[in-house]
């Protein structure tokens, strides 16, 4: 399975790790596979276990023990987007499959700090259908994600998104409220995360040309066009009006 962990502190995503080893360590020593060098991590703190087409996080003993959503944990199997804390940082587990939509039947539980539900069954037919002849092999591949049908998209998400020059378009966000209005936030990494720190958060994911957004924590999910977003991704696009926690974005194309 192909499936990879982002890293963050407070609202900084510091490194993005894909899981393609058997086991990959997570601490504070220099020779772990995932190096975070803060105290409240042990040397050796925790692991991701790959099974077949399952991920286990295992807490290896450390002083300061590990959270999966919320809740204490030393050994259990993982779902995309489930969040594991450790110390003040987070790892956020995704499945590559789900991202690409190249699963037809969303059965895997998504748990948050705050909801524990089934993910529903939300992949279209015309979705499963539009399968790429070639698939980019980098990071920044994609294929459509399956949405929620009750979500209205933005006008410029009816059609490819391409500037002038007929190249995709890239999206930024626009702060309308909640801490610096007019501030432009560039999208040109593969996962930037929005929302105050350590309060409502939700991660903007970029794939190749498309847009996603995906609910990270907090005790309200964000809206999107005034929709509250169920578990799982959601695509955005142009127009789109996106609210988390007290804070309000546009998606705007990206200047230049």
């Amino acid at each position: 399975m192909g499936a990879r962990v982002v890293l963050s502190l407070d609202d900084a995503i510091v490194s993005e790790v894909e899981l393609t080893k058997p086991v990959t360590v997570v601490g504070r020593h220099p020779g772990c596979d995932i190096f975070i060098d803060h105290p409240a991590v042990s040397g050796r703190h925790m692991l991701f276990r790959v099974v077949g087409h399952t991920v286990y996080v295992e807490d290896l003993a450390s002083t300061n023990g590990m959270r999966v959503n919320g809740i204490t944990a030393s050994h259990q199997v993982v779902h995309h987007l489930d969040l594991i804390e450790i110390g003040r940082h987070k790892l956020h587990f995704f499945d590559d499959e789900l991202l690409r939509g190249g699963v037809g039947s969303l059965e895997s539980t998504v748990q948050t700090d705050y909801e524990r539900t089934m993910l529903a069954q939300h992949v279209a037919d015309a979705a499963r259908a539009a399968a790429p002849a070639e698939r980019d092999l980098d990071l920044d591949r994609t294929q459509a994600i399956p949405r929620d049908p009750s979500v209205h998209m933005g006008h410029a998400q009816e059609s490819v998104r391409t500037d002038q020059t007929g190249r995709a378009a890239q999206l930024a966000l626009k702060i309308l409220a909640g801490g610096r209005p007019g501030e432009v936030i560039s999208l040109n990494r593969p996962n930037t995360m929005i929302g105050p720190a350590g309060a409502d958060t939700a991660l903007v994911i970029k794939r190749g040309a498309a847009y996603f957004i995906a609910r990270l924590s907090g005790s309200r999910p964000p809206r999107l066009n005034s929709k509250e977003l169920g578990p799982g991704t959601h695509p955005i696009g142009p127009q789109d009006l996106i609210d988390v926690g007290g804070w309000r974005f546009e998606v705007i194309q990206a200047a230049g």
